[in-house]
C-alpha cells in the first residue's frame, strides 16, 4: 500500500473518530510511552537491538535514555493524532518521522512490529472501552508511518 492510500485509509472519519476516542482515555500520562517501549521490547525481542544506544534496558524504568525516547514517542504520536485532519500534513509528518527511523535501520517491517504491542497496551489501558475497531484504526495509523518508511 502506498502512502496516499495509507492516508486515505487513516483519514475515514470513523477512523479519525476512533484513534482520537482512545488517545484521550491514554494521552494525558506520559509516562504511557515508556509503558509501550516496554511492551515493544517484552513482545518482539528483535527489536531490541534496534535500541542499544540506549545501553541495558534490563531496568527500563530507571534508564533515562529509554524514559527520553517514551516521552519522545508520546509527544510524537500526538502529533500524528493533530495531523488527522490534513492529510498533506499527516503525509509530510510521517515521512519526517521515516527518514529519522531510516537513519537509524527501521524498515517498514521493523516498525510494524509495534502493532501488537500497541494493541495490547490499549486493550489493557481501556479494557471494554477498547474494541477491535479501536485496534484497527490504530493499525491503519502505523500503516500511514510504514508506507513512508517504504517510499523513504
Amino acid at each position: 500500500m502506498g502512502v496516499n492510500e495509507a492516508i486515505k485509509a487513516a483519514t475515514d472519519p470513523e477512523v479519525v473518530k476512533d484513534i482520537r476516542e482512545t488517545w484521550e482515555m491514554v494521552s494525558g500520562k506520559k509516562k504511557n510511552g515508556v509503558v509501550l517501549m516496554i511492551k515493544l521490547f517484552d513482545m518482539e525481542e528483535k527489536a531490541i537491538p534496534f535500541f542499544k544506544r540506549m545501553g541495558d534496558l534490563s531496568d527500563p524504568w530507571n534508564n533515562r535514555k529509554l524514559n527520553g525516547h517514551g516521552l519522545t514517542l508520546w509527544y510524537g504520536i500526538q502529533n500524528f493524532v493533530d495531523q488527522l485532519d490534513n492529510a498533506d500534513d499527516l503525509e509530510d509528518v510521517a515521512r519526517k518521522f521515516s527518514v529519522q527511523h531510516t537513519a537509524r535501520g527501521v524498515g517498514s517491517i521493523e516498525f510494524g512490529w509495534i502493532k501488537a504491542p500497541l494493541a495490547e497496551f490499549l486493550r489493557e489501558k481501556l479494557g471494554d472501552k477498547c474494541t477491535d475497531r479501536h485496534v484497527e484504526s490504530w493499525g491503519k495509523l502505523i500503516d500511514v508511518i510504514r508506507a513512508a518508511l517504504t517510499e523513504a
